[in-house]
């Protein structure tokens, strides 16, 4: 029954780590692949705030690790709330 519909995304084991290039559409990601990448950015950041603390990274590369996350994070989020 479904095996033919197009719109029914394909559930992908790698959730937790979603990013722009693993949506099916980069042009029209779908909710569900927007969120996903949010969460993964939220756990990339967190994981870098780990390592910035532990001292494997170095503060200043962190600190310019953080800012890209953040910015990139902000991207994510804006095609949320797009004019349509």
């Amino acid at each position: 029954m479904f095996d033919k519909d197009d719109k029914i995304i394909e559930f992908k084991t790698k959730y937790p780590h979603t990013l722009p290039q693993d949506w099916k559409d980069e042009a029209n990601p779908t909710i569900y692949e927007i969120n996903a990448t949010l969460e993964t950015l939220k756990k990339i950041y967190a994981e870098q705030v780990i390592d910035i603390e532990s001292g494997v990274t170095p503060e200043h590369q962190g600190a310019e690790n953080l800012r890209n996350i953040a910015t990139n994070y902000q991207s994510i989020k804006s095609i949320l709330f797009q004019p349509r």
